[in-house]
């Protein structure tokens, strides 16, 4: 039983020793193969490089001008997928670095011209992870030659999951009409975060015009439309937000009331005023916020009363736009000796007490 048991034993470790051999046989194998395929890389790095740039910064070629069947042409036919992944790298670092619209036309002139092709065969029959860096190039590049084929994908493809997200997004930064129709007729049920998504790619034109409409959205649409127009910090949308402070929405007032803080104006400051007493804590904590940007002095006692407030961040709010009026350690010290409320004096001595660290630090 004891010679058995040996046996057993060394030929497993035998087994073990001859797996470990191949493990490191074929990892070998892939290392050398990924080597030979930089040393090839590096070595047509500098001709396609060289072939991109003579193309974009060479004057004498027009836009309108067809690609010659030299240059890179040469260098692409008869090359591996190596040449296409080359040429994908020097298209994407010019387009990071330069802001020439005319250079940048040309980029994407030649994404066209090269690409298409072979971005349609990886589409169609490339690995998951092929597929998703070919449409994020796409997006890249503007190539607008393949929305008819990231169309087909999006009708065909019925598992939603991150590719089926990512097609969304190329065909929102492609302009796709057909994507943009969707969207205003039928509403589907997407996230916010994919609609924020979408109407960050979407013309600005375009998008100031949905907004105009913002009546034909509903939720998730409508809110997420708000989110972005806030992000645009664009003046020109102060009337819709005061406009929606009135909605009987209270996800959409509490975005207008967050568009009018981004914005740090309000044409009539009366009408933030019914905020302060909002049974909703988030309102009259937003209240506070914009009050602290405008310092009207109207707002003082509001927010003297606001100190109070059951909620802390109505509180925490309220004295910190206190404490940003000109004279509002003043106003806090007030506050901290004769406010009849607790919770006020403790948020107000916090205040005057940050105060006179940093004043201490600086010493």
């Amino acid at each position: 039983m004891v010679i058995i048991s040996i046996l057993t034993i060394f030929a497993v470790f035998i087994l073990l020793l001859i797996i470990h051999i191949f493990t490191l046989i074929y990892l070998l194998f892939i290392k050398g193969k990924w080597m030979r395929k930089q040393k090839r890389k590096e070595h047509l790095r500098f001709t396609v490089d060289k072939a991109v740039s003579t193309y974009l910064f060479n004057d004498s070629i027009s836009l309108n001008h067809p690609l010659k069947e030299e240059g890179l042409t040469r260098h692409l036919k008869g090359q591996s997928i190596i040449t296409y992944e080359l040429l994908e790298e020097s298209l994407e670092t010019y387009q990071k670095l330069i802001d020439h619209e005319e250079t940048r036309d040309k980029v994407v002139l030649l994404a066209e011209h090269y690409l298409s092709d072979y971005y349609k065969h990886q589409l169609l029959n490339g690995r998951w992870s092929k597929r998703m860096n070919t449409l994020y190039y796409i997006e890249d590049f503007k190539m607008n030659s393949l929305a008819d084929t990231i169309w087909m994908l999006f009708q065909t493809r019925l598992k939603w999951d991150e590719e089926k997200e990512q097609i969304i997004r190329t065909l929102a930064a492609l302009q796709d009409v057909r994507l943009f129709e969707l969207l205003v007729e039928e509403q589907p049920d997407w996230s916010v975060g994919l609609y924020k998504e979408i109407f960050r790619r979407m013309d600005r034109d375009q998008f100031k015009y949905n907004v105009s409409e913002l009546d034909s959205f509903e939720h998730p649409v409508g809110n997420a439309m708000l989110d972005v127009a806030r992000e645009e910090r664009d003046e020109a949308l102060l009337p819709l937000f005061e406009e929606l402070l009135s909605s009987h929405s209270l996800e959409v007032r509490i975005r207008a009331l967050k568009g009018i803080l981004t914005l740090e104006r309000i044409t009539n400051v009366e009408l933030l005023t019914p905020f302060a007493s909002s049974s909703e804590w988030v309102e009259r904590m937003l209240f506070a916020r914009i009050a602290g940007k405008l310092k009207q002095s109207r707002y003082i006692a509001i927010l003297t009363e606001l100190m109070g407030d059951s909620i802390w961040w109505v509180r925490q709010g309220a004295a910190e736009a206190l404490f940003h009026y000109r004279d509002g350690v003043f106003i806090l010290e007030h506050i901290y000796t004769n406010h009849p409320d607790p919770f006020a004096r403790d948020m107000a001595r916090q205040w005057v007490g940050s105060r006179e660290s940093v004043s201490d630090g600086g010493c």
